[in-house]
């Protein structure tokens, strides 16, 4: 089908032929035709937030609640460098989304002539995306557009950038909407004598350990990842971005986000003689091969099963690497293995062992949670113990959002899902602030299912204002807010250093009248006992929601990981001083 229309126009086409429903960002005079167009579109889903952060991870949530890619815009300059957060997260979690600048007239750009809001929008947005262009001409617009989608969506996702300048937008192009067919998900699979060799290494290892990475979840693989548990048996864990990919009540899952599963994700990481990782990139939260402390052990061989090339043996040593889509291999793999019949050699004696040390984190877990409030503390509730009333009052098909640090470990740690899309979190940039406005996009996309958002007080304060956005298109989430007026996981480092000025402390904010305020319905939380009754409360409002629990610092068991991992060669005084605990 021919069509003639602006450039602002055939974009709306093009992105619409390739399934995308949902577009956000905040009004920009530049990209006004998008916006009108947009806007009055019954295939379109428009959203304007109150921070041009707010749309990029809005549209970041989106491509990871639903079967579309989310899309985002802002304007020239201060618009732009306002979404560089949500485009960054998106980036490092790999997560496919479009992302629209508007731009200073053709003629005054690249080099610019030092405008109003002049910005080398392209330069800012180059180490951040997989791809992005200028649309210069008019003529080569529609090219660019089907460019951008395929790039977002084809190999490992990401996010990509088109700066489109102010007057070649409203100018007219002519494309045929059918030269180039909606993108369908492209799954490569290694050769059959590669995923031989990945078969033998199975069964010939000792102590294997299998690990679903974010990208079974994106390739749609979960089943086909647990049925390759439950075919060998194995012990398997998740990464952060991996969540739901396992059942929890899985006698093989070891737990979710590596590291905050607990000591048993660090033992079994050293102690095993294989590890077969499917769609992980290995990053920090992932306990293989993380010198000076947990290294790759002589013993220890490694497979990394990726989409991507250029990931294979870029954070660990890796025995054999395949390219591959990971339903796909998995799937494949499957197949070989079943055609060679059963035999693999599992040391049974040291997996019963992990399983004892993951049934010891977890019941240690459990064991912070009894005592309502941190002995020693200042009288407030235990993170710990909030965190797990939460988890058991969620509703089956909830989404939960965790956002904050401290705030994180705990709710992580007590909260197990059973599908990828139920558990949001940004851990590639860890960034604070991302929870509300995911949360808006959850609910915006499954308003029949109930939207929680975990939030500690600081990353509350972050995005605060996207209150007012869930309240003007009646996104009734549910926000609960860890409140200990502290920069929490920062807390002990100040303490450390004998230092109160240190800028970890910081004002008791209401955040219930602040929530009012945005036309929300809140309330003050102060005991356990009365949270459940002000989670119902607060679903039966039909309203965005908030509840201000009052928390203190809570130490997590796994808290020592920064120091090792993160902080590796930083050089801390020597301190008497003793940490906080959480005990019965």
């Amino acid at each position: 089908m021919i069509m003639e229309s602006t450039v602002s126009d055939m974009l709306l086409a093009i992105l619409k032929k390739h399934g995308v429903k949902y577009i956000c960002g905040l009004p920009a005079a530049q990209i006004g035709l998008i916006m009108h167009g947009a806007s009055r579109d019954p295939d379109l889903v428009y959203i304007t937030t109150r921070h041009e952060e707010a749309a990029g991870h809005m549209a970041a949530s989106i491509s990871r609640v639903t079967d579309t890619m989310g899309v985002c815009f802002a304007t020239v300059g201060p618009g732009a460098t306002n979404l560089v957060p949500g485009v960054a997260a998106a980036f490092a979690d790999n997560i496919p989304m479009v992302v629209i600048t508007g731009q200073n007239q053709a003629r005054a750009i690249d080099p610019g002539i030092d405008q109003l809001q002049s910005a080398d929008q392209i330069g800012l947005f180059r180490s951040i995306t997989k791809w992005n262009a200028i649309v210069h001409h008019p003529e080569r617009a529609p090219e660019l557009f089907e460019r951008a989608v395929y790039i977002a969506r084809s190999g490992r996702p990401g996010p990509v950038h088109l700066d489109i300048p102010c007057d070649v937008g409203t100018l007219m192009c002519r494309y045929d909407l059918a030269q180039t067919p909606p993108y369908r998900l492209q799954r490569p699979i290694p050769c059959r004598e590669e995923l031989q060799r990945v078969a033998a290494a199975l069964r010939g290892a000792c102590r294997p350990l299998l690990i679903a990475g974010g990208g079974v979840a994106r390739s749609e693989g979960v089943q086909a990842f647990r049925d390759l548990v439950a075919y060998t048996d194995m012990l398997a864990m998740t990464t952060a971005n991996g969540r739901g990919v396992l059942d929890p009540a899985d006698a093989n899952t070891l737990g979710s986000a590596g590291l905050v599963s607990g000591q048993a994700a660090i033992d079994i990481g050293q102690e095993a003689d294989l590890v077969l990782a499917v769609g992980c990139k290995f990053s920090t939260f992932t306990p293989i091969h993380k010198p000076p402390h947990y290294p790759k052990p002589d013993y220890q061989k490694i497979i990394q099963i990726e989409i991507d090339a250029e990931s294979i043996g870029r954070a660990a040593p890796v025995e054999i690497g395949l390219v591959g889509d990971a339903r796909a291999t998995l799937e494949a793999l499957l197949e070989v293995l079943a055609e060679e019949g059963d035999g693999f050699r599992q040391d049974q004696d040291w997996k019963q062992s992990i399983v004892k040390k993951r049934d010891t984190s977890r019941e240690l877990y459990r064991e912070t949670a009894k005592e309502s409030k941190v002995v020693g503390g200042v009288g407030l509730l235990n993170e710990s113990a909030v965190a797990a009333v939460i988890g058991d009052l969620l509703p089956r098909d909830a989404i939960v959002v965790h956002d904050g640090g401290q705030t994180m470990m705990w709710t992580i740690s007590h909260i197990q899902v059973d599908s990828p899309e139920r558990s949001l979190f940004v851990p590639g940039m860890g960034h604070l602030g991302f929870g509300l406005p995911y949360a808006n996009a959850a609910k915006l996309a499954h308003p029949e299912r109930a939207v929680f958002c975990l939030t500690g007080d600081g990353a509350m304060g972050m995005t605060i204002q996207e209150l007012e956005t869930a309240s003007r298109y009646g996104l009734a989430v549910i926000v609960i807010v860890f409140n200990d007026s502290y920069w929490g996981m920062y807390k002990p480092f100040g303490e450390m250093l004998d230092n109160p000025d240190f800028g970890t402390k910081l004002s008791t904010v209401d955040f219930a009248t602040v929530a009012k305020g945005f036309g929300c319905y809140a309330e003050d939380v102060s005991e356990l006992r009365d949270i459940p009754a002000a989670v119902q409360r607060a679903m039966d409002s039909g309203r965005p929601a908030l509840l201000n629990i009052g928390v203190d610092f809570t130490p997590h068991p796994m808290d020592f990981l920064w120091p090792n991992i993160i902080l590796d060669g930083f050089q801390f005084p020597a301190t008497e001083k003793t940490p906080l605990k959480a005990v019965a």
